[in-house]
């Protein structure tokens, strides 16, 4: 069993500040306790309760007892555990995350998107609280979330934890190109990105009236878009539904600028997607027509192809809730150290799926995300290599 990767992590682990003070009487290391953890997530367990009863049942696990060196596994009951991790300091778990991560993106195209943690206020219990939410970054080349943000109750946080995320070295390189939903189409964050010398793709919305009104009425001015591309067949999605979508983009041949505003800086491209939608069952025909900008020019189909993989975020959102389970996982306090645990299980999940796409890792099935669980469910070894892969 190869032991590189999990010898650093369990190092960094070790960095993370115990918020116990007796430090001769503790009994489960903090950076023991957060691997253990993480390993039974792989392996399928996503409750505080599935989670600590496996750990009884596995206190002489011998992969376990190798990867620790420790001759037996040390088990906290089950109200110490669940202490333990509420009280885990998150932004020095999400400094291990981002570290073991960064080596395996291209920090080049990225996705971001807000994800309500649905398990943190079951029935409104905790109306005063709400539910709280975090801010997933991903990168869509790697297709594995390397930061998080952790949000506060209103949704609307979004906009200063994104500008917040913006300070941070991860985003201090040229031509990376960001994309996001309508309520990050704020001037504050299009102009950071422009300033720091980033892309952006952006919707626009009505969130942002004034703005969509004279994007619309700048393009309804070209007699013909500049460059357009659209699906030479539909493909099928949920349901009986056959999807097609036309890009057309607006550019200024004489100039970089295709439109000036006030507030938004260096807008070039003007993105118009029409996408029609064709139910099989019953013959309805249904057409949405979206509107983005962008700080950059380049071809109507580049743009299709990075608009699109925009909605890789939200396939990891998927895989958080069907591998992990996460919108189904009660966690009233502090829900966010279990969580950022949950996207280091998909992220690894996703890593060997990237590793061996065209391999046949599995005898009998076709290697997925869900097969990956699968097979860590069913064997330690494969659970523990799962963390070296390359």
């Amino acid at each position: 069993m190869k032991m590189k990767q999990k010898k650093a992590l369990l190092k960094q682990l070790e960095t993370i500040e115990d918020f116990r003070t007796h430090e001769g009487k503790i009994v489960y290391p903090l950076s023991e306790i957060i691997f253990i953890t993480l390993f039974g997530i792989l392996k399928g367990y996503t409750t505080f309760k599935d989670l600590h009863l496996w750990m009884e049942f596995n206190e002489n696990n011998p992969t376990l007892k190798k990867i620790l060196k420790q001759k037996v596994i040390n088990v906290p009951s089950r109200s110490t555990f669940h202490r333990i991790l509420i009280n885990i300091p998150n932004n020095a778990l999400e400094n291990v995350f981002r570290d073991f991560f960064k080596k395996h993106i291209k920090n080049k195209n990225i996705a971001v998107d807000g994800k309500w943690l649905n398990g943190s206020d079951i029935s409104g219990q905790y109306t005063e609280e709400g539910h709280k939410a975090i801010l997933n970054v991903l990168d869509k080349d790697a297709k594995i979330t390397f930061a998080h943000v952790l949000l506060g109750k209103d949704k609307k946080s979004e906009i200063p934890a994104f500008a917040e995320l913006l300070e941070d070295k991860l985003f201090s390189s040229d031509g990376q190109i960001f994309t996001f939903d309508a309520l990050l189409t704020q001037s504050d964050i299009l102009n950071k990105i422009n300033e720091q010398k980033n892309r952006y793709i952006a919707k626009v919305k009505g969130n942002q009236k004034l703005l969509k009104e004279k994007v619309i009425f700048t393009a309804s001015n070209f007699a013909l878009p500049t460059d357009s591309y659209e699906d030479t067949n539909a493909h099928l999605i949920e349901g009986n539904k056959a999807v097609k979508r036309k890009v057309e983009i607006f550019q200024n041949r004489d100039c970089d600028l295709v439109m000036s505003h006030s507030e938004f800086k260096n807008i070039q491209t003007i993105i118009k997607v029409t996408k029609t939608t064709l139910n099989n069952k019953t013959g309805e025909v249904k057409t949405r027509v979206e509107y983005l900008i962008a700080n950059f020019k380049t071809t109507a189909k580049e743009f299709k192809d990075k608009i699109l993989q925009h909605w890789r975020v939200e396939t990891y959102h998927y895989h958080l809730d069907e591998l992990t389970c996460e919108d189904d996982h009660i966690a009233y306090i502090d829900p966010y150290s279990i969580s950022i645990l949950r996207s280091f299980a998909v992220n690894l999940y996703q890593l060997f799926l990237n590793a061996n796409i065209d391999k046949k890792p599995f005898r009998t099935a076709k290697v997925t995300m869900a097969e990956t669980k699968r097979y860590c469910m069913h064997d330690d070894i494969f659970a523990a290599d799962i963390f070296e892969v390359s």
